[in-house]
């Protein structure tokens, strides 16, 4: 699962930060970066909400389906160890 929220700040304004987003919304800023940087696990449903809403956008316009492996930040230590023992 690929998080698009860094495209939806900065087709909505290019000078929104994570911290100005959390402020605007009332989410946590720890939560705000956990989506844009692809780094998390679940997402509460209130959050997702929240993101919709305020990007007036769908769940589908926030998320969507990648193989893990083409998230960078996603990657788990041993896949970067295994990639990185291929180039060796």
């Amino acid at each position: 699962m690929y998080c698009r929220l860094a495209v939806l700040m900065a087709e909505k304004d290019p000078q929104l930060s994570q911290r100005q987003l959390a402020r605007d919304t009332g989410l946590d800023v720890t939560t705000v970066n956990r989506l844009f940087t692809n780094n998390f696990s679940r997402v509460d449903v209130s959050t997702v909400e929240t993101l919709c809403n305020y990007f007036d956008r769908t769940v589908g316009d926030l998320f969507e389906m990648r193989d893990p492996q083409d998230i960078p930040q996603r990657r788990t230590k041993r896949q970067l160890s295994s990639n990185s023992e291929e180039a060796a």
